[in-house]
């Protein structure tokens, strides 16, 4: 990838994750990038294009998190893996996960995500299995109420500037998936 092209996706990344995607013009991406409006053209074809480029780019990141999870054969672990995604992927990749978790609002664009939301199934039944081998009880349910903690943490650190009593939060949730294997 050239590095005028790495930069585009940088700077669309970094705007459609804070002003949102229809918010965002490529005319402001260009300017961004100290290019002109045609190169996004010519790299991307359109503001789709890019938006898709970006997603993929996302879709290789996330996928490395996700093989380490589900391949993790400790369940504890595996476990713990998942509720530390959010946090590391908001501290390593903050503008990606923001752009995804703002999408699950907007349906049309989380439409063309379908991709990772089949990332996410994997996570989802990994973490599944993981609570059932650690005998919790109704370990489908267990799941959706770790996914709904999970994306009130996101929801919180996407919003608040101070993370601080994010660490206390995280050893909290993770105590509540030891306590049933001890």
């Amino acid at each position: 990838m050239t590095e005028k092209k790495e930069l585009i996706l940088q700077k669309a990344l970094a705007l459609f994750s804070e002003k949102g995607y229809d918010n965002t013009p490529t005319s402001l991406i260009a300017k961004q990038a100290g290019v002109s409006e045609g190169l996004i053209f010519r790299h991307f074809e359109n503001k789709e294009g890019l938006f898709k480029a970006i997603l993929e780019e996302g879709e290789k990141i996330l996928e490395s998190y996700i093989n380490e999870i589900i391949t993790e054969t400790n369940y504890q672990k595996r476990i713990f893996l998942i509720i530390d995604l959010v946090p590391t992927m908001m501290k390593k990749e903050r503008d990606f996960w923001t752009l995804h978790f703002t999408l699950k609002f907007n349906n049309s664009l989380y439409a063309k995500m379908k991709y990772q939301q089949k990332g996410f199934l994997l996570l989802f039944n990994a973490a599944t299995e993981a609570l059932e081998k650690l005998n919790f009880e109704n370990s489908i349910q267990e799941t959706h109420l770790l996914w709904t903690l999970l994306e009130g943490l996101t929801s919180q650190l996407i919003v608040q500037q101070d993370h601080s009593h994010t660490d206390l939060l995280i050893d909290f949730i993770k105590n509540k998936y030891t306590t049933k294997c001890i």
